[in-house]
């Protein structure tokens, strides 16, 4: 019994440190009537409210981290009034395999998360124009 309960816990614990080909946003579309400084805006917004930090802003990149316990994870978001980008740039602790461009399945959803509150909020932004 006990040979049981230690495999199906080998077993889930392996499929818990899953990795996963990294989720970059090639081309999330800005909806019509929103300027870049709102998108700016609501990037920002977005990743404050999920616990990055905004390392630098200079209007058309922004480059943000993330520090979960011992995880780190950095990204580049490119934008202007029509599109935005988000992309993997490094991380520690996260199991990433640049040959097989894998990394743990939390780092993707934190860009998920990232990528829907900031549709959610430029969807706010063009029906408040």
């Amino acid at each position: 019994m006990k040979k049981i309960l230690f495999v199906l816990l080998a077993v889930f614990t392996l499929a818990a440190c899953k990795t996963t080909p990294v989720y970059n946003i090639e081309q999330g579309n800005v909806p019509a009537g929103v300027t870049a400084k709102q998108v700016e805006k609501n990037i920002v917004k977005a990743l404050t409210q999920k616990g990055w930090q905004v390392k630098a802003n200079n209007h058309k990149v922004i480059l943000a981290e993330i520090m979960v316990r011992t995880h780190t994870a950095r990204i580049e978001i490119t934008f202007d009034a029509n599109h935005y980008a988000i992309n993997y740039v490094d991380s520690t602790n996260l199991k990433y395999n640049a040959k097989k461009n894998t990394i743990h399945k939390n780092y993707n959803n934190w860009i998920i998360y990232i990528d829907r509150l900031i549709q959610t909020g430029l969807v706010e932004e063009s029906y408040s124009n």
